[in-house]
Parts: structure tokens; sequence; C-alpha cells
């Protein structure tokens, strides 16, 4: 379990290993290039009271460099996503994930051009 807190002040439980991902960066494994070395997870927390939140992971396979836990807005999340989907190669949403984010944001990819 690891504690952050929110914009209110609010101390926010979030359980990496539990809570739900819904953006999954590559991940290169070891000696293959350094194309996935680093990468940002996004998850979504729903607390005891039901309250949902979103955090961001930024990881990193280099030594030195410390791995972090964010919490965003709802709107940040949206954001991320969108801009997930605008990123070349495998690092697009899966199609599990992409099912999942068009569950939990039905309009987040209705075109409005």
């Amino acid at each position: 379990m690891i504690v952050l807190m929110s914009p209110e002040n609010k101390k926010v439980c979030i359980t990496p290993k539990t809570d739900e991902r819904l953006y999954a960066a590559p991940v290169n494994p070891p000696n293959t290039g350094t194309t996935y070395t680093s990468g940002v997870d996004l998850f979504r927390h729903v607390t005891r009271n039901r309250n949902v939140y979103y955090y961001l992971y930024e990881w990193s396979l280099w030594q030195g460099v410390e791995n972090r836990y964010r919490l965003i807005t709802e709107q940040e999340a949206k954001d991320f996503l969108l801009r997930a989907l605008g990123w070349t190669g495998w690092a697009a949403l899966d199609e599990q994930e992409l099912k999942r984010v068009q569950e939990l944001f039905p309009d987040l990819f209705e075109e409005d051009a």
C-alpha cells in the first residue's frame, strides 16, 4: 500500500497490485535496446466510500532513476489516454484496455471535428 495526498489534503491509499490498470506502457526486457526503458502507466483506484481516483506510475529501468506515483484528475486521465492513442507502434492501447476505457469514458473517442 502507498499513501498519496489528494489536492483536498485527503489520504488516498493506493494498491498498484490490485488497482485497475487502464494503460500499461510497453517494457523492454533487459539488453534489447533502449526504446522502452521508461514509461508511464495509468491506474484507477476506488476507495471504500466509492470515490474514484486516478494516478500515474512513472517508472524507469535505469539505475538511479526513482519511480514515482502521482494522483491526477479525471480530466488529466482522459487527456493521458488520448495521448496514448497518438503514440506509435505497440505503445497504443491494446484491445482489452480500449474496451475498458470505452466503458468508463463512453464519449472520450467521439469525433468532434
